[in-house]
């Protein structure tokens, strides 16, 4: 039970943890990075679902979503904006063998590396729903928020979607707000 007390350690603290980039942009109640993984998971199972998308392996896009930020819990939630970007994903692949180590939960080390990679098409569509996640939630604070320029994060969603599943999702969001 000790290594699940550690895993569940890191994961309250990623729970309570507001994205950086919303708190740049003076969001009050920001979304914080446990629940930007938890709807990264929801559209991943939804997805799951659909008839046509039968090459994914659908399970492993809904493990790679739930932990792809769980380093962030021993760094913070670094953004390009940072200094410290440049030594991100080293320090996030330290720290997450640290939690896996902690946890004595090696998959989550793999996971990651697979995540960061980017190679696999798990990984590819789960780093689509990272970015159509971070356009649904700009829709949302734009509507709260209609002063503010949103421009920055939904082009930075658009223009990093690679998957057709994805860009299907981004034109279906951008009609659902054209709609609005």
């Amino acid at each position: 039970m000790t290594h699940l007390k550690h895993l569940l350690e890191y994961s309250e603290k990623i729970k309570h943890l507001p994205r950086s980039g919303w708190l740049r942009m003076n969001i009050n109640n920001a979304e914080t990075v446990g629940a930007h993984s938890w709807q990264m998971t929801l559209m991943a199972l939804y997805l799951s679902t659909q008839s046509e998308n039968t090459e994914y392996d659908f399970d492993r896009i809904i493990k790679l979503c739930i932990c792809h930020d769980l380093a962030e819990s021993k760094i913070g939630d670094i953004t390009p904006k940072d200094a410290a970007y440049s030594m991100k994903g080293e320090r996030e692949q330290q720290a997450m063998d640290e939690i896996a180590n902690a946890a004595d939960f090696p998959l989550l080390s793999e996971l990651f590396r697979e995540y960061e990679a980017n190679q696999t098409l798990e990984a590819k569509l789960a780093h689509d729903l990272d970015k159509i996640d971070m356009l649904a939630q700009v829709l949302y604070y734009q509507k709260q928020y209609p002063d503010r320029d949103w421009e920055e994060f939904k082009q930075s969603a658009q223009n990093n979607i690679h998957t057709e599943i994805g860009k299907k999702l981004v034109k279906e969001l951008l009609k659902e707000e054209s709609c609005a």
